[in-house]
């Protein structure tokens, strides 16, 4: 729940995948401006993510990327033909804003689980 970044874009080698989980709110971080404009960014949630998370809207404030630096979210990962990573060298991200669809998805496949 950092309310500034505790991960440096310096910090992360080439090839490195980031799971960015602990802020969700704009005025929350995790990473700063550096790791988000070197990563290639997707989130769970566009609509959610794009204006009301920190990790998002400040990057954009600062002008270190714009919103088409965010390359999808996870309906956009699944869809047929999407790719991400096209070399070992890329940094990936993916920032997890939270939302209720997430919790949607575990209980019904908690409730399935169950019902098997």
């Amino acid at each position: 729940m950092a309310r500034s970044p505790i991960l440096r874009g310096e910090w992360v080698r080439r090839g490195t995948h980031v799971d960015l989980i602990g802020a969700f709110t704009p005025d929350m971080r995790e990473a700063d401006d550096t790791l988000i404009a070197a990563g290639l960014v997707y989130v769970d949630f566009m609509e959610t993510v794009m204006d009301q998370i920190g990790e998002i809207t400040q990057p954009i404030a600062s002008g270190a990327i714009d919103r088409s630096h965010i390359r999808g979210d996870l309906y956009d990962l699944v869809a047929a033909g999407t790719t991400s990573r096209q070399s070992d060298d890329q940094i990936t991200i993916f920032k997890n804003g939270g939302g209720a669809h997430l919790d949607l998805m575990m209980a019904s496949y908690v409730v399935d689980a169950v019902n098997a």
